[in-house]
């Protein structure tokens, strides 16, 4: 349980420090490895971090990442996605999306049909 607890704080400090995170969770996994467990990367090659496969199974998975990240943005409406798209396919609703996001509310396809 600890395990978890600990992940889901390196989870949920990614998403608020850097927004990038929130679009991606192959993305906030590599973060995670290289922002707490950078001895277990070799970093010789910057552009091409390596993981040895002793270390792999040390590192936490992204099946894990995504998990706790999806229960933060779906159940708790935390740390959205930044793109539309991107929360779509997440099935987030569009309205709220938008409203987090302090944009307006009214999508093009409401507009439109408020118009007519």
């Amino acid at each position: 349980m600890a395990k978890i607890l600990k992940l889901k704080k390196q989870v949920e400090t990614l998403l608020e420090e850097c927004p990038a995170t929130r679009d991606s969770d192959q993305y906030l996994t590599l973060k995670i490895w290289l922002k707490y467990y950078p001895e277990k990367l070799d970093l010789s090659d910057p552009a091409n971090p390596r993981i040895a496969f002793k270390d792999i199974m040390i590192l936490p998975r992204e099946d894990n990442v995504k998990r706790i990240r999806a229960k933060l943005q779906n159940d708790q409406l935390k740390w959205l996605p930044t793109k539309l798209e991107v929360a779509k396919k997440r099935k987030i609703n569009e309205v709220v999306w938008r409203a987090r996001m302090g944009l307006p509310t009214f999508t093009k396809a409401m507009e439109r049909h408020l118009e007519n």
